[in-house]
């Protein structure tokens, strides 16, 4: 698959790359743009920027969905610009320099030596406007709504909402074709929070990697998302085994399991059930309560 540009609705497009199988996105406005990720490395982000520049000369202002590092080791190709995010700009800069040693080394023992010295050597630009509840930002002629998730598929997920256009970004709350990552989720919360973000119905959805898809499609992932969890509730509270489990989660064996790992990195292990009362040998004996009189009788009397 070469990158290429979807056009999901009016002035709105998710651009679809090989690597890592991403989709970032653009949304234009009448007086500036919003760019929505910016990918793995920068020169990832050059080839985005200049592919940018293909469809809009506007100014433009970027939009972090979370802080994994394919979502926007790219943004140093942008310039100065505004930069929005949940998580602050010292969170960013903390976990980019783990991440970027992490994959890094991932890259080079996978033997892509090149990949790797990319990585490493992309500077990182942490945010500059902090999203706290949800902003609404103002393109000209359009707003985009931006807003902060809560726990999901991690602790600063943000989506992005085109209300005009019916399209919703989801990052990576939602994927296309793999199944999500659980690595750093909340797995009971998620399905919770991509149902309240369903809740406007939008036709359009884009996922962080994989095609856009509509409403419904995101709808049944939520109640996948919905299963892992009960899943993982019931192996906490010893209904069922991990074993079974792992045969019957909607995503496989592997994020099953990694979802379970991550519950049980989260919440200490359920109490212990209380033991049953112990066998009585039967019914009581019934008791008889006897009404006692005090009485006396005369006998001589006739």
């Amino acid at each position: 698959m070469n990158d290429r540009w979807i056009e999901v609705a009016d002035r709105v497009w998710a651009r679809r790359l090989e690597e890592l199988d991403q989709t970032l996105g653009l949304v234009v406005g009448d007086e500036c743009c919003l760019v929505i990720d910016t990918g793995i490395t920068a020169e990832a982000g050059y080839a985005f920027a200049t592919a940018v520049r293909e469809l809009t000369d506007l100014p433009w202002q970027v939009a972090y969905t979370h802080d994994h590092f394919d979502h926007w080791f790219g943004t140093s190709a942008f310039g100065e610009s505004a930069v929005w995010a949940v998580a602050d700009g010292a969170h960013y800069v903390a976990s980019g320099d783990g991440q970027r040693k992490r994959w890094a080394a991932k890259y080079r023992q996978d033997g892509r030596e090149e990949e790797a010295r990319r990585i490493g050597a992309s500077r990182l630009v942490p945010p500059n406007c902090r999203v706290s509840g949800a902003v609404g930002l103002n393109l000209g002629g359009r707003t985009v709504v931006l807003r902060q998730v809560g726990l999901a598929h991690g602790d600063n997920d943000m989506v992005v909402e085109v209300p005009d256009a019916g399209v919703l970004f989801a990052g990576d709350l939602l994927e296309n074709g793999a199944p999500p990552s659980y690595g750093s989720a909340y797995p009971y919360e998620w399905p919770q929070a991509v149902e309240y973000l369903l809740s406007w119905r939008p036709p359009v959805v884009v996922p962080g990697h994989g095609d856009p898809a509509d409403y419904w499609w995101a709808r049944g992932q939520a109640g996948d998302l919905a299963e892992t969890a009960r899943l993982c509730r019931e192996v906490a509270q010893g209904f069922v085994t991990e074993e079974e489990a792992l045969a019957h989660g909607p995503f496989g064996a592997e994020a099953t399991a990694a979802a379970l790992a991550r519950c049980r990195e989260l919440a200490p292990p359920p109490p212990e059930p209380a033991p049953a009362p112990a066998a009585s040998p039967g019914p009581p004996p019934p008791v008889v309560v006897y009404d006692v009189f005090d009485y006396s009788v005369d006998l001589t009397q006739h």
